[in-house]
């Protein structure tokens, strides 16, 4: 399947994204658009084993957002409402009218703004693991995005080679869940070549740093009542954010939701159950 790379400009900061084009039995003008946000420190490729399936019905555009994959990275002023400016700078620039769009764990979150600030533009959404965090979560152990940020500054950007990198994330817990192939693509295309022969994140730790501080610049909960447009909420039956009571508190926020539990999945189902999740989207969006 051919996948058209090309990049638009967002402030001065160019933004990589992948579109998979419109299923071949229809003209681009009649498939739905369809954009896909990643989760902070990943990147557009990741979204493949879904976008693939969903580009049967739709056009699928996937987005690096900024500092992330093959987009540009600014050494500061990472914000939700910037994020959304991207969002809908992509959306103007390749002409997707009233698009679905799928956002998972920071990816939800900038849907969630991108819908306050750019009212009506979205016609349906599928939030994967929102990241809508309380103000008390900042009390609590593991769960504060400043404690998330200093371990992100620690994190190790550079490795001697892709096999080494796959073998040592391997066993970890986050990545022990991935599907192999998911992981390989991670690993593949989510590094870069350096002149001294090793390999280094795209996503560098300082950017994934500023995400997680990001979200303690927001509150998005007052606009959730305003978040009226169809959508599904998917969760990982094992994810930490089940056990905090997320997804009990944005069912009863969200006035237009259906909630969904993957079973035996965690905060990465996306990467873990692709084709689970492309079902459940592709069944949302198709009623």
């Amino acid at each position: 399947m051919t996948v058209h790379e090309g990049a638009i400009d967002s402030h001065g900061v160019s933004i990589h994204y992948l579109d998979w084009g419109a299923p071949a039995d229809r003209p681009e003008a009649g498939a739905p658009p369809l954009i896909l946000i990643h989760a902070t420190g990943f990147l557009a490729a990741l979204w493949r084993p879904i976008a693939e399936q969903l580009s049967n019905a739709y056009r699928v555009v996937a987005m690096d957002q900024r500092g992330h994959g093959d987009s540009d990275k600014p050494a500061g002023g990472y914000t939700f409402e910037l994020l959304a400016d991207d969002t809908q700078r992509l959306i103007d620039e390749l002409g997707l009218e009233r698009p679905l769009v799928v956002g998972h764990s920071s990816g939800g979150t900038t849907v969630v703004v991108h819908a306050d600030k750019y009212p009506g533009v979205i016609q349906r959404s599928v939030l994967i693991e929102p990241i809508l965090p309380r103000p008390e979560w900042y009390e609590v152990p593991n769960m504060n995005p400043n404690l998330l940020a200093e371990g992100a500054r620690k994190r190790r950007a550079v490795r001697p080679s892709r096999d080494e990198m796959f073998e040592a994330y391997r066993t970890r817990p986050m990545f022990e869940r991935w599907r192999e192939d998911v992981l390989h693509t991670y690993v593949d295309e989510g590094t870069a070549d350096r002149d001294d022969g090793q390999v280094e994140l795209k996503c560098p730790p300082e950017v994934e740093a500023q995400f997680f501080e990001a979200v303690t610049k927001i509150d998005a909960w007052p606009h959730l009542a305003e978040f009226t447009m169809p959508t599904l909420v998917l969760w990982g039956a094992e994810s930490h954010l089940i056990t905090r009571g997320l997804a009990d508190q944005v069912d009863e926020a969200l006035p237009n939701a259906e909630t969904v539990l993957v079973d035996g999945t965690t905060h990465f189902l996306p990467q873990e159950r692709p084709d689970e999740v492309a079902r459940l989207i592709e069944q949302f969006l198709s009623d």
